[in-house]
């Protein structure tokens, strides 16, 4: 049977998959008619997976939505005492910083050379790529500083509760960070470290000339050993086999499903302070290149489970663990999770990045947002995985250099030329190529109101990790 063509269209942008099989609740997909026949069978597959866990209240897709391992990546599903891990994944609370730069504008970054020389500044001040040996450039931290950080996140680094989703997640008295001496190890040495793969950093200026950095990052060594540890935990609970780890799932209501909350929540809060410190690093390069310092816009994560206040589609109001995987929060305005912080009365921002060329967006969550479990896509979404990127385009190097340095675009009158890299040649499997249009997936958001574009970002220099 094919789950997607089950799917029924209910709205302009709006597809509902009825329960089959094992599935105890209806799956919601906010999906254009482009991007729902793009969908393929494995998606829908791994969401109706998830709509057949214990303890499931909801789930939904994203416009973004692309097969991953447990349940979808662009994907949310809300349970009651139920913690898959699957909804996290192995890079927990990766996500998206933004930094504003008062008073730089579009005709001090015109020039080539002057953006190239801020790369190789960000360079000298933040370690990229993946290993334990990349040990971090910034100013070295001290083990109680770390075990701050896995405890409080961004806090004790003066992030404020107005620039970020969240400051920490709580983690119980009983933690104890060094128990899994193996995620531990890579915490003091690879905070305010870049990842490989998708992560990066970019200069990007906003239509009318503002420039901003926008950040992509995690958790690193620390999130993923954890949440390696716990897969393997939790399918030994189950009975599961190794091989089908992934499908693991937790209670809270028993001793590893707690132990994994706190665990969970230690590597989300190192995944905002990792993003702090790399900051840092960028706020001295600006200094260093232009003399000039922004400020955090906004911190926001995808790829984490947090406890909120949702609302279901039966209209139900509760309590619920949500399940962001590859999507993000986007809480309009009245939310009951804005009170205290000046969003309360427009809601918070939300930070989507597209690929390498196409550059970011910054949105602001409506009131349909509640259709969608306040939630988002956290990106434009792959449409080619790793491996098919490099075969596919093995022959298109040349285009692909020369497809980013040789864009213009115009930003308030200014035209800027090319987006500097610090790679030689752009990695084929990060090109554009490989990933759906990111204002294809916007469109969808804005046409239900889910969410508003208040930002139209493209990058002019990118920083990614070997």
């Amino acid at each position: 049977m094919s789950l997607k063509y089950e799917a029924k269209k209910v709205g302009a942008n709006y597809y509902v998959l009825p329960p089959v099989g094992d599935m105890k609740v209806e799956v919601h997909a906010f999906l254009s008619d482009d991007l729902y026949a793009a969908s393929d069978e494995a998606t829908w597959s791994q969401i109706s997976n998830g709509a057949s866990q214990e303890g499931v209240l909801a789930t939904y897709l994203m416009p973004d939505c692309h097969s991953g391992f447990g349940v979808p990546i662009g994907s949310v599903v809300i349970t009651d005492d139920t913690l898959i891990q699957g909804g996290s994944g192995y890079d927990i609370s990766c996500g998206m910083s933004a930094l504003r730069i008062p008073g730089l504008r579009a005709e001090h970054v015109q020039n080539e050379g002057i953006r190239r020389k801020w790369v190789q500044e960000v360079e000298k001040r933040v370690s990229l790529g993946l290993g334990s040996d990349r040990v971090s450039l910034q100013p070295s931290f001290s083990h109680d500083q770390v075990e701050e950080i896995l405890r409080f996140g961004g806090k004790p680094l003066g992030l404020s509760v107005d620039a970020c989703e969240r400051q920490h997640l709580p983690v119980s008295n009983g933690f104890d960070s060094n128990k899994f001496q193996k995620a531990y190890s890579k915490a003091l040495p690879q905070l305010g470290s870049l990842g490989g793969g998708n992560h990066f950093i970019e200069l990007q200026i906003s239509l009318n000339g503002d420039v901003w950095v926008v950040l992509h990052t995690g958790s690193r060594g620390y999130g993923w050993n954890i949440a390696d540890h716990f897969f393997y935990a939790g399918a030994e609970l189950r009975g599961l086999p190794s091989n089908q780890r992934e499908a693991s799932w937790l209670r809270m209501s028993e001793d590893l499903g707690r132990e994994y909350w706190d665990y969970h929540n230690s590597a989300a809060n190192y995944a905002i302070a990792n993003r702090c410190v790399i900051m840092q690093g960028v706020q001295e390069a600006l200094q260093e290149v232009f003399g000039c310092s922004g400020e955090i816009f906004y911190d926001i994560s995808h790829n984490l489970i947090q406890e909120e206040t949702v609302t279901l589609p039966n209209g139900l109001t509760r309590k619920a663990f949500v399940h962001r995987k590859g999507s993000t929060r986007a809480f309009p305005a009245g939310h009951i999770g804005l009170v205290g912080t000046r969003w309360y009365s427009e809601g918070h921002p939300i930070i989507t990045p597209g690929s390498m060329f196409d550059g970011a967006v910054i949105m602001k969550p409506e009131l349909g947002a509640y259709a969608s479990a306040c939630s988002v896509n956290h990106g434009a979404g792959r449409v080619l995985g790793r491996g098919a990127a490099k075969r596919q385009l093995k022959d298109c190097q040349d285009i692909l250099d020369s497809e980013m340095s040789e864009i213009k675009r115009t930003f308030d009158g200014v035209t800027v030329e090319g987006i500097v890299s610090n790679h030689t040649h752009i990695p084929a499997d990060e090109s554009r190529h490989v990933y759906k249009s990111l204002d294809e997936v916007v469109k969808v958001l804005e046409e239900e109101k889910i969410a508003k574009l208040v930002h139209r970002l493209y990058p002019v220099a990118n920083i990614k990790g070997a």
